[in-house]
């Protein structure tokens, strides 16, 4: 299986910073020792903290290992460590009521047998209990430091022991500089994001700087001791902050949830009138260049909005959509067009009859599972014509009720393509939120 590269990882999707402590929830932090919470996500924390989400944070190590000092032994450099810790949380937003010192071996998490790590899981899971987290935030489980994949072991065995759909949030510390082929994330293993923290970025370099018997600024009786010097702290003195993000496999989301949102409100999405979904829709239905269709299909018609622009590129359009409420508001929005077919079912299930010279499926592939993703990208190739188009569009950053992300609804349908044969991609588009791309089925391909 092949890795996911550098330049993948710096260029994925972005978390959505104005709901990320929606979508994230409170958040529980495992830092191996004192001043990994700041250089792989202090800019998450302070983020976290400004949107009034609770961040706990339990380090596992007090770090007495980075140096062996005789004026400064590793009882005296433990609680350095720990006020540095307590002083960098606080520039993060962090009290002390949510600050835990486990205390266990550094650089010995992993002579610990079975039992140990048990318990230092049982302390974690009770921690756990006491608020309502929705999140883990931990170290990526391959990264270059033997703590390090020790706390993410850790990490497991207590989310194991919880009954709930908790985000997995992995962050990369020494895999930057130090991580060989092997320790990088395969494909399909996680999901890569970015964070832009330029907003609190201060405030992580600030945290960081409160890390002083790390920066070489206070013990000077150990030349082999560790210092986190400018070459190491190159990838943390950046305003982008990078997470591998893993869940339970989540079903697909069906009729119900969908008639709920539109029972609150008949415009979740302000498609009506949201200047960005316009000039998506616009800069989508341009992508297909100048051809006019003779028959068209809309996958998840919503409201109507889109509907109303994709019309004018057709003889007729059928427009399908799971919830009955939607058609019903896309009727009325595309009152007055006779070329509009209106329909109401699971585009999985109940495919709309025919053949279609275009095929629009936006917005609507993360709602799936992958087996459910994979019948409906089979739909979509017996629906449509040879030399039929297929425009596919959809939102990347982390929606954490989607079963998937917009980039694995892409990357599952290029698969697709490459193991069937019979499409070829015409256009692909990254914008800063959501990818776009145009596809044409082959001519005198079967259908399968």
């Amino acid at each position: 299986m092949e890795r996911i590269s550098v330049n993948q990882i710096q260029a994925a999707p972005y978390l959505n910073v104005p709901r990320l402590g929606a979508d994230l929830g409170n958040v529980l932090v495992l830092a191996p020792h004192p001043d990994d919470e700041s250089l792989g996500c202090g800019g998450l924390i302070a983020l976290l903290r400004e949107a009034k989400a609770t961040v706990t944070i339990i380090f596992i190590t007090s770090g007495a290992a980075s140096h062996t000092s005789k004026i400064y032994p590793a009882e005296v450099l433990s609680k350095m460590r720990e006020s540095e810790a307590i002083k960098a949380c606080a520039e993060l937003g962090v009290s002390n009521e949510h600050i835990y010192f486990l205390r266990a071996p550094d650089s010995g998490l992993s002579q610990l047998d079975e039992l140990a790590l048990s318990e230092l899981s049982k302390t974690i899971t009770d921690i756990f209990d006491e608020e309502d987290f929705s999140s883990v935030a931990l170290p990526w489980r391959r990264d270059p430091h033997p703590d390090h994949r020790v706390v993410n072991v850790i990490g497991n065995m207590t989310l194991q022991k919880i009954d709930k759909d908790i985000i997995k949030i992995e962050y990369p510390i020494w895999l930057w500089k130090n991580g060989s082929t092997p320790d990088w994330p395969m494909e399909g293993e996680v999901t890569p994001y970015r964070l832009d923290i330029s907003a609190v970025f201060n405030k992580k370099w600030r945290a960081i700087q409160k890390h002083e018997s790390q920066l070489g600024k206070i013990i000077d009786d150990d030349p082999n001791g560790f210092v986190l010097t400018e070459n190491l702290l190159e990838p943390f003195s950046t305003v982008t902050e990078y997470f591998f993000i893993t869940r339970k496999e989540l079903k697909s989301l069906d009729g119900n949830y969908f008639e709920s949102l539109y029972s609150m409100q008949k415009d979740p999405w302000n498609f009506q009138n949201s200047g960005y979904e316009h000039e998506k829709y616009r800069k989508s239905i341009s992508s297909l260049g100048d051809t006019y269709f003779a028959s068209a299909l809309e996958l998840g018609c919503s409201i109507g909005i889109q509907t109303k622009m994709l019309v004018e590129r057709c003889d007729h359009l059928t427009a399908i959509d799971i919830s009955e409420i939607a058609v019903d508001e896309a009727k009325k929005n595309c009152v007055g067009t006779s070329e509009i077919t209106f329909l109401v079912g699971d585009v999985t299930h109940n495919f709309p009859e025919g053949k279609f010279n275009l095929i629009t499926c936006c917005e609507i592939g993360y709602y799936l599972s992958l087996d459910d993703l994979d019948i409906l990208f089979q739909n979509i190739a017996n629906g449509l014509e040879d030399n039929g188009k297929l425009l596919l569009v959809h939102w990347t950053p982390f929606v954490p009720d989607y079963p998937l992300s917009g980039d694995t609804v892409h990357d599952r349908f290029t698969s697709f393509a490459i193991a069937n044969g019979h499409f070829r991609q015409v256009t692909i588009e990254r914008h800063e939120s959501y990818r776009s791309e145009v596809w044409e089925k082959i001519s005198g391909e079967r259908d399968m």
